[in-house]
């Protein structure tokens, strides 16, 4: 018969075991919530993950950018969920990712065109105008991309998308233009950005379609200098090469006329006579001097007043036999030397006038008058008083 002290006592000891399994029971660890986001956001103490719809902070310092995946106590706060970690580690996306295909932009800022502009959070391993496939988030305004895959930079012209192209600058300035082989394409550089002609350029822009394919330009660093042109023979150049040549000057005025080519050449003065040398752009119907120089002055020819040959370039010197002028302001003036004298047409619009002993010199092209040996002088500053 269990007495009134024993069963006390198995009571006390039932209770005691009680409140221990109890005690194990609360002390048994509950599974671990768990969270998996991009970083969006990073201080000395504290980030932000998020997978796209759900956010959640984290008091640790995190790279945006990454996937993480932590594990630890979810909670509330008045500012949003919180978890207090146990375990933070690199992950793999385990969430759906948006995807944002398009062009790799980099102007006060990161963003793919489309050309509609996505604005980046975070900048991407490809170059600006570069074709990209980015998988990420949306968070806030920006889009948080986790991977891309670089396609490189398109092959045609799109207007309102970046487009990287090669060529010669034929036109130089802050509007050049440059040829790419089969085109020109027009250059918009940003305030204060020249481009010289000649020079090889390789640039991204923006396309947009004027009158001309064009480019606009964000930035000096758009554009590199690759060389220059081809350097070819005149008679031989296309649009864009460097012509170069030794030639005389038959024409002066805006631009000169050379005995050479029918191409007349821009961007540097020299009188008719003169012989250069000139290193130039070519262009679709002109040339463009980017270093040029007279190797033989005009001066140097010698007469030939005695070498009558219709239509070519001669200096001729001698003194004014006889002068007439009709009434309509065009005049004759009859020049020899020696045995050899040649009639001096006098244009009105030469504006010069000459006397009789007057020794001249001019240039110009020999041609003929009423069957009689004749010169044609292009402009007053072609004919001078004295050896000239």
């Amino acid at each position: 018969m269990v007495t009134d002290r024993e069963l006390k006592i198995v009571l006390l000891i039932g209770s005691v075991v009680v409140l221990i399994m109890m005690a194990t029971i609360d002390a048994a660890p509950r599974d671990l919530d768990e969270f998996t986001g991009v970083c969006v956001y990073s201080s000395d103490s504290f980030s932000i993950l998020s997978n796209g719809s759900t956010s959640v902070g984290v008091y640790s310092s995190l790279q945006e950018g990454v996937v993480y995946r932590v594990e630890g106590r979810m909670y509330n706060t008045s500012s949003g969920l919180r978890i207090r970690h146990v375990r933070i580690e690199r992950a793999e996306a385990t969430f759906p990712l948006s995807a944002v295909k398009g062009a790799y932009w980099v102007s006060s800022g990161y963003y793919i065109l489309t050309p509609d502009r996505v604005r980046l959070a975070l900048p991407l391993s490809a170059e600006k105008g570069e074709l990209v496939e980015v998988d990420g988030i949306w968070y806030r305004n920006g889009f948080y991309p986790v991977r891309h895959r670089v396609l490189g930079f398109p092959e045609e012209p799109r207007d309102g998308m970046p487009w990287r192209i090669d060529g010669t600058v034929i036109y130089g300035g802050t509007k050049a233009v440059i040829w790419n082989g089969s085109e020109e394409i027009v250059l918009y550089l940003p305030y204060g950005t020249k481009v010289e002609a000649g020079r090889r350029v390789r640039v991204v822009g923006i396309v947009r379609f004027y009158s001309r394919l064009s480019l606009i330009v964000d930035s000096p660093d758009d554009i590199s200098f690759v060389g220059y042109g081809e350097k070819v023979p005149v008679s031989e150049a296309s649009v864009g090469d460097i012509a170069f040549g030794n030639c005389t000057v038959v024409g002066a005025g805006r631009s000169l006329k050379l005995n050479c080519t029918e191409l007349k050449l821009r961007n540097f003065k020299a009188r008719v006579g003169d012989r250069i040398y000139f290193e130039a752009v070519r262009r679709r119907s002109s040339l463009y001097c980017i270093d040029c120089r007279v190797i033989e002055s005009r001066e140097e020819i010698p007469n030939g007043i005695c070498s009558f040959s219709s239509g070519e370039l001669a200096r001729v010197f001698g003194r004014v036999k006889w002068v007439r002028v009709y009434k309509n302001g065009f005049g004759l003036a009859n020049v020899t030397d020696g045995n050899c004298w040649v009639l001096i047409k006098l244009r009105k619009s030469l504006n010069v006038s000459l006397k009789v002993n007057q020794t001249v010199t001019a240039y110009g092209f020999f041609t003929t008058y009423r069957g009689m040996p004749a010169f044609e002088v292009p402009s007053g500053d072609d004919l001078c008083s004295g050896r000239c």
